[in-house]
């Protein structure tokens, strides 16, 4: 091939390799800008589903009014609850249309929507037929039940807070901590809501409050509390956002002052026995309000992870597009270049194609072959071959090496005869393991074994049968034992497991399971014998810092003693 068409091809491969990379570039820029446009809807998603979560704990301070409501107030007590209907109806259907919008809606998104549907449309029956009732033929326990029943409406619903939230936590693993801070605001709502509908029964009743609903009142406090610790948790760089700032000054003062003070306030007029100069819809009236900073606490971080999503939404976007105009710029200069180089580099060359190609027949890339050539293309072809020679002979002998370090190091650590670990490298695991135990405050337990007359075999059938006898029984323990238990030949006759962090009574579980797995096995020998196999076990077990390996096996050695003076094929422990 001549000089010319030979630029022309290696021009032709360049710019098609250019075009390959600059096209996976653009590609994985386009991904990028479709992963974050895909994240950015499923944060929306998670707006929204957390907005009908909203609605659907507001809808219960409507109810509770209703179903303590006395008649003068009826009328407006009814025009609340339609409108918080409303509301909770537009925002489950705006999530609805949400969720089936997308590229791949999410079936357990819609199934859960459609529970939560047929869940709200029970309870509201529910409700209409109790406050359809005269407030004396309301019985607390429906009451209690009905509550409840409107409770377990928000559980569903979170479904898809958690699915959505997942889904944008792997798109965006740095919103994780500021997710999870809106989820606990959506949980703190709806526990300050539970915590409002304790009271509904008694209002209704106009009776104090039994022991069952001041102890839910009580754990319910406390769990409140403990969201409150845990959104105050640091959120990344919104921790210090004025907006999130001034929501969380605004709920201590609104709920944690206000709000808390007036649930406490009827807490103390039911434990007093004093009347509660209210009805439960001016409860609502006066504690629903107090919720509102939480809420506001979860907009702020939510918005925060939108204006993070929709800016890196941008930054794809603006990526995207300059992948593709450095694209078209490197095959424009690319095209440039190769002009350049024709016209000023390759016509001044074709005088010297005819030696060229008498040298285009080396293969640099795979094999290198020597040659007899005494100029510098000569010397740096041979210079090649003793270099790829040596690289060859080095890598084999650091293979040699290496595998002779693996097999010294296995023959170290191995027993020869069964196969397992021996006393040395049992020893090491054991130290690792008991450090282990005393930093973590685990038990620890030893088991430690030995063949039952073993003496006898050798005498009887000789020292074949013996090793047979030893190799049988640790193939079988090591069969019997599972994931993070150790086995090791100690000596002779004698075997030692360590099981996984236990204490003295597992321990003694799993040295019962293995001596019925020795027992219950024949072993065949070579000569046609068939020996019946026992072994009896000694264990100990040990916890705290002062835990020693050595005094570990000590105890296990006297448990063991003690097995074979009682009788052998027994544990002891």
């Amino acid at each position: 091939m001549k000089l010319t068409r030979l630029f022309a091809v290696s021009i032709a491969v360049l710019a098609l390799l250019s075009s390959a990379m600059l096209g996976r570039i653009v590609l994985t820029e386009w991904n990028n800008y479709g992963a974050a446009a895909d994240g950015l809807r499923i944060l929306q998603l998670v707006q929204k589903s957390m907005l009908a979560a909203e609605k659907l704990s507001f809808e219960r301070g409507p109810v509770n009014g209703m179903l303590g409501d006395a008649l003068p107030h009826q009328a407006l007590r009814l025009q609340r609850l339609a409108a918080a209907r409303g509301a909770s109806d537009r925002a489950l259907a705006e999530l609805q249309d949400a969720v089936g919008a997308g590229p791949a809606p999410s079936a357990a998104a819609l199934a859960a929507l459609q529970r939560v549907r047929q869940a709200l449309a029970a309870a509201r029956r529910t409700v209409d037929r109790l406050a359809a009732l005269p407030q004396e033929q309301r019985a607390p326990a429906e009451l209690t039940a009905t509550v409840e029943q409107m409770f377990a409406l928000v559980p569903i619903i979170m479904e898809t807070v958690n699915e959505f939230s997942r889904s944008s936590q792997l798109r965006y693993p740095q919103f994780s901590v500021i997710l999870q801070n809106a989820r606990f605001a959506v949980e703190l709502r709806e526990y300050a809501g539970r915590l409002g509908s304790q009271l509904t029964a008694a209002l209704v009743a106009r009776r104090p409050l039994d022991e069952a609903a001041q102890r839910r009142i009580q754990f319910i406090e406390g769990r409140i509390e403990q969201l409150r610790e845990l959104i105050k948790l640091p959120t990344n760089n919104v921790a210090t956002d004025p907006r999130l700032l001034a929501a969380l000054r605004a709920m201590e003062q609104r709920y944690f002052g206000d709000g808390l003070a007036l649930v406490a306030a009827m807490v103390e007029a039911s434990r007093a026995g004093r009347p509660y100069q209210m009805d439960t819809g001016q409860f609502a009236e006066r504690y629903v309000p107090t919720m509102a900073p939480i809420l506001r606490v979860r907009d702020v971080l939510l918005e925060a992870s939108l204006e993070q999503a929709q800016q890196a939404y941008h930054t794809a976007r603006r990526q995207l597009l300059l992948a593709c105009a450095t694209g078209a710029l490197t095959l424009l200069v690319l095209a440039v270049l190769a002009l350049i180089v024709r016209r000023r580099v390759i016509r001044p060359l074709l005088w010297a194609t005819r030696a060229l190609v008498n040298l285009s027949n080396g293969d640099l890339a795979s094999e290198v072959r020597g040659t007899r050539r005494r100029d510098e293309v000569g010397d740096l072809l041979r210079a090649l071959v003793a270099l790829r020679a040596g690289a060859l002979d080095k890598r084999r002998l650091e293979q040699e090496r290496q595998q002779l370090m693996e097999e010294l190091r296995r023959s170290a650590d191995t027993d020869y005869l069964t196969g397992i670990l021996n006393r040395r490298a049992f020893t090491a695991a054991g130290q690792q393991r008991m450090r282990g135990a005393q930093e973590n405050d685990l038990s620890l337990a030893v088991i430690l074994f030995d063949i039952d007359h073993f003496k006898s075999v050798n005498d009887c059938h000789g020292h074949d049968a013996g090793d047979q006898v030893l190799i049988r029984v640790a193939a079988l323990v090591r069969h019997e034992l599972r994931d993070g238990e150790i086995l090791a030949r100690y000596g002779g006759e004698e075997f030692v497991v360590m099981p996984a962090y236990c204490d003295l009574n597992a321990a003694r579980v799993v040295a019962e399971r293995l001596r019925r797995a020795i027992e219950a096995e024949p072993l065949p020998l070579v000569d046609g014998h068939i020996l019946r196999i026992t072994a009896s076990f000694g264990v100990a077990a040990a916890s705290g810092e002062r835990a020693a390996l050595d005094g570990l096996f000590h105890a296990a050695d006297l448990a063991l003693y003690r097995a074979k003076h009682l009788g052998r094929n027994r544990v002891e422990g």
